[in-house]
C-alpha cells in the first residue's frame, strides 16, 4: 500500500504541474496526463515479502467523448490473485472535472475539435494574439467546477446509480494550492517535490449531486470541502486526496464493488463497447502470497 500510495502522490504531482504550467489545459488532458503517468508501472514490481504489483493501462478516447454523456471518464479495476487463482476482483468509476479559475478561461475542446483532429494545429487563419500578452488566471475556495452542473451527464449517471451498484466518484482536477495566481507567459517551469495541499481530490457522487440538488450555482471547492464528512482528517480540503483514496481505500477495500461473473454483461456494457460510457481504464493485479488472508 505504501508503494501504490507513492505512485499516485507522484501522479498527484504531475497533474499539478500540468494545471500550474498550462492553467488553460482542457480536462481531457488531464485524463491522458493521469493514464500516460500510470503507464510507466505497466511491469510488474516485486515487493516484500512475495508481494507483487502492476498497473495496465487502456485509453480509448473519440467517440464517447463528444456524441454521448459519459458514466464516467476511467474506470478502474483492481485484481487480487493466490498462486495464479482469482480470488477478488473489484470496479469503480471516476467522473472527472476540472476546477476553473476565477479569473481566465479554460481552453474547450469541442465536437469540431474531434472532426477537425490534427488539422486544428495548422488551421490558424487571421490575425493571432501576440504569444507575449500577459494573461492572469486565478483560483481561490470560491472557484468551481463548471463542467459540473444539473443536466444531461448528472442525470445520466444519477440513472446509472439507481440501477447498478457500481460506484461512482467525482476526480476533481485542482492546483495545487488555492488560493493562486498564475500569470502566462511563464519564466520557468514549475516542478512540485512535495505533496499538494489540494491537489487532485475523490468525492462519491452521491455527496457532490446533494449540493447540485441544492443550489444554483456551479459547486466550488468550499462546497466539495463543508460536504465531507467532520471526520475526515486525512483529506478535509475538498475531498479525499487522490493517493489517499486508490490506496487506502480502494486497494483497501473499503470502497468500490466486488464483481462476479454474475456482473459480466453489467460490465460489458460499460467497459467493452467501443462507443460505451467511459475513455479509459485501469487495471491494478497484485499478487498475494499464499500464506496471507485478505480481510473481509
Amino acid at each position: 500500500m505504501d508503494w501504490f500510495r507513492y505512485v499516485f502522490e507522484d501522479a498527484n504531482r504531475h497533474l499539478c504541474e500540468k494545471i500550474q504550467n498550462v492553467p488553460n489545459i482542457p480536462e481531457p488532458h488531464l485524463d491522458t496526463t493521469f493514464i500516460s503517468h500510470l503507464m510507466g508501472y505497466a511491469s510488474p514490481m516485486r515487493l516484500a515479502g512475495q508481494w507483487a504489483i502492476k498497473i495496465d493501462t487502456h485509453f480509448i478516447g473519440g467517440l464517447s467523448q463528444f456524441r454521448s454523456w459519459e458514466i464516467a471518464d476511467i474506470g478502474v479495476f483492481v485484481f487480487f490473485q493466490q498462486a495464479g487463482k482469482l480470488v477478488r476482483q473489484k470496479v469503480a468509476l471516476l467522473q472527472s472535472k476540472r476546477l476553473y479559475p476565477d479569473v481566465g478561461d479554460v481552453v474547450e475542446l469541442e465536437t469540431y475539435d474531434y472532426w477537425l483532429g490534427m488539422a486544428r494545429l495548422g488551421a490558424k487563419q487571421g490575425s493571432q494574439a501576440p504569444l507575449l500578452a500577459q494573461r492572469t488566471f486565478s483560483f481561490s475556495m470560491e472557484s468551481a467546477y463548471q463542467a459540473l452542473q444539473r443536466g444531461k451527464q448528472v442525470d445520466r449517471i444519477k440513472v446509472f446509480q439507481k440501477r447498478s451498484t457500481i460506484p461512482v466518484f467525482y476526480l476533481l482536477y485542482n492546483p495545487a494550492n488555492v488560493p493562486c495566481t498564475i500569470k502566462t507567459p511563464l519564466d520557468f517551469h514549475t516542478r512540485f517535490n512535495s505533496t499538494p495541499v489540494l491537489g487532485t481530490r475523490v468525492v462519491e457522487a452521491s455527496k457532490v449531486h446533494q449540493i447540485l440538488d441544492s443550489v444554483d450555482y456551479f459547486p466550488s471547492v468550499l462546497d466539495i470541502d463543508l460536504a465531507m464528512p467532520a471526520g475526515e482528517t486525512v483529506s478535509r480540503v475538498g475531498g479525499w486526496r487522490l493517493e489517499y483514496f486508490m490506496s487506502d481505500l480502494l486497494l483497501g477495500c473499503f470502497v468500490g464493488k466486488r464483481f462476479t461473473s454474475a456482473d459480466d454483461e453489467e460490465l460489458f456494457e460499460i467497459f467493452n463497447r467501443r462507443s460505451g460510457p467511459i475513455t479509459a481504464t485501469i487495471a491494478v493485479t497484485v499478487d498475494v502470497p499464499e500464506d496471507v488472508r485478505l480481510p473481509d
